[in-house]
């Protein structure tokens, strides 16, 4: 729902969000007046950043380390070198990963490298972040979940949204509570890689039930949007949906992401929550550097179609 609100917002006419600024007119007049605040922005202490995945796709998975930047620091957060990365599986497998030797703070499987389903998968990071010369000792599990195949993708033009194509999906749903991030690549372009435009749903309405053409992604079409050039379909295109049964753990943790990024609303609203980890510090138990980020597993399934014909689109 949020999804639709969001859209909905973004598309409200100019005579709408002039006025809603004319009602918030005396709220900016009082602040205006009140007294200056000198508010200190002195950087916190570094923290340690640990991101990244195991799945189904043979592929060289990644584990991506870092340590958080200033806020007002203009560079990417550093990376942190020399780690110690390995990932386990519950029959005792160990999965190594080495680090890049370009990227730092990239530390990367074997190309041969993939999740087997109704798995437990263990993150093992050993590393000095704090230069005391003792490494800290860092782990995450995810239980890599089973999930059915795409049946098939299809798209059209949407009767709710101008400018939109609907990218549908046919599968059965699992009867459990299920959670699934949406991809969609355009000649193998992901349109959504990052962070703040992955989009998860749930099956709240659909659990167990067959998936027949449910509308799960939206791809704008509006050429004058340099936003949007990245979504454009034209005749001839290949369309790939990627959907993941993802952990209801990352799922929240994806939203919680998002609501830092795009900050509070109403503007003068609260705080996000803090942002939930599964990654917990295993030595010291209870002085280690305070982490953040995110490990998951999860099965990932694929369909692509074709476009065929130019789309008759709501004006």
């Amino acid at each position: 729902m949020r999804f639709f609100l969001e859209r909905y917002i973004r598309r409200s006419s100019l005579k709408d969000r002039l006025s809603a600024l004319w009602c918030l007119l005396p709220v900016i007049a009082a602040v205006a007046c009140t007294e200056r605040i000198d508010i200190k922005t002195d950087d916190a202490s570094p923290r340690l950043i640990i991101y990244g995945h195991i799945s189904t796709d043979t592929m060289r998975h990644s584990i991506r380390i870092t340590r958080s930047a200033g806020y007002f620091a203009a560079d990417s957060p550093e990376g942190v070198r020399n780690a110690s990365v390995t990932i386990s599986d519950n029959d005792g497998k160990v999965i190594p990963l080495t680090e890049d030797g370009t990227d730092p703070g990239l530390y990367r499987t074997a190309a041969d490298v993939y999740g087997e389903e109704e798995k437990t998968y263990t993150l093992d990071v050993r590393l000095d972040f704090d230069g005391d010369h003792v490494a800290e000792h860092y782990q995450a599990s995810s239980y890599l979940t089973g999930i059915n195949f795409i049946d098939s993708v299809g798209l059209q033009a949407s009767a709710i949204f101008k400018n939109t194509v609907e990218v549908l999906l046919y599968a059965q749903d699992m009867p459990e509570e299920n959670f699934y991030s949406i991809f969609v690549a355009i000649n193998d372009e992901i349109v959504n890689s990052t962070i703040n435009k992955f989009f998860i749903m749930d099956d709240m309405f659909i659990n167990g039930q067959y998936i027949d053409g449910v509308a799960c992604y939206y791809l704008r079409q509006d050429p004058e949007d340099e936003e949007d050039e990245i979504e454009i379909l034209y005749v001839g295109d290949k369309v790939t949906l990627n959907i993941n049964a993802v952990p209801k753990e990352y799922a929240v943790f994806i939203g919680n992401v998002q609501s830092e990024i795009r900050g509070s609303n109403p503007i003068f609203g609260g705080p996000p929550a803090n942002v939930e980890t599964n990654i917990r510090c295993i030595d010291p138990p209870q002085n280690g550097i305070p982490v953040l980020g995110f490990f998951t597993a999860f099965p990932s399934r694929y369909a692509h179609t074709v476009v065929k014909k130019e789309f008759e689109l709501k004006k």
